[in-house]
Order: structure tokens, then C-alpha cells, then sequence
């Protein structure tokens, strides 16, 4: 087996393994607010607010340090994803409480970031602690039901 055809079996086993393709997109239910209006249902950040003040869907987002004070929703099985900016081996996010896993994602393409997906696992609430440089740490509140 060459290089080539190992890369493609392991970005093959990465999109299946983290939920990635033959996916589509849904537009967001109504009364969810859209952060920065951005139309894509706040996939890549916001506060976490609704227009009814509960938490937010998190299904599909990508949360960054930015996202401090986020508090969101999923159901059992579904995800959510974590990206910091590299350098690799910097400060690691840690998560209290165990409805949600923390899963570390292998950084298989160069993309100048680490990655996490956030796996709802029962319900529960698990808030995750999100390491910042030149910041306190960011919060992020995962109710899953």
C-alpha cells in the first residue's frame, strides 16, 4: 500500500469515524438566533443565546476560545467540535462533568489547528474549560438531554 492510498484510508476512517460526509445542511429552527449574522446557525461561534433565552442547539458547531460563557444543548449521540489555534502540546481544555466526552482529534491534514469533538454521551451538563493566550480561560456549558 502506498503513502498515498494510507492517507486515503485514514481520511476515509476520519470523515466516517467524526460523523463527515453525505451530511446536509439544515436551515436553523425558528426563533434561533444566528450569531454575527452569519446564516449558517452560528456553526462557527457566537454566545449561545436564543431569541427565548435557552440554550442553544450546539449539534454541528465549531466552538473556539472566543465562544466564552457559550451555553448550549445537544442530545445523546450528537456533536459539537472544539478548535484551538496549535502550537501543539500548548494548554489542553479540560471538562467537568461526564455527559459530554472530550475527544482529541488527530491533526491529519496540516490545518494550523488542534481539534476536539465534543461527544454527548447521557444526559447531564459538563462545562469545559478552554485554556486562552493573554486571557483567563474560556467556559463552555453542554446540557445534553
Amino acid at each position: 500500500m502506498t503513502v498515498a492510498d494510507r492517507r486515503l484510508v485514514c481520511l476515509a476512517a476520519l470523515a466516517l469515524f467524526t460523523g463527515c460526509g453525505g451530511g446536509e445542511v439544515r436551515p436553523p429552527a425558528k426563533g434561533v438566533h444566528e450569531p454575527h449574522g452569519t446564516g449558517d446557525g452560528g456553526a462557527t461561534g457566537g454566545t449561545g443565546a436564543t431569541a427565548a433565552g435557552a440554550a442553544t442547539p450546539a449539534q454541528g458547531r465549531v466552538l473556539t476560545g472566543a465562544d466564552d460563557g457559550f451555553a448550549g444543548r445537544l442530545a445523546v449521540g450528537q456533536t459539537a467540535r472544539l478548535r484551538l489555534p496549535l502550537p501543539e502540546g500548548g494548554p489542553e481544555p479540560a471538562a467537568r462533568g461526564d455527559a459530554v466526552l472530550l475527544i482529541r482529534i488527530s491533526d491529519v491534514t496540516g490545518s494550523g489547528h488542534r481539534e476536539w469533538e465534543l461527544r454527548a454521551v447521557h444526559p447531564g451538563t459538563t462545562r469545559i474549560t478552554v485554556p486562552r493566550p493573554a486571557a483567563s480561560p474560556a467556559t463552555l456549558t453542554l446540557t445534553v438531554t
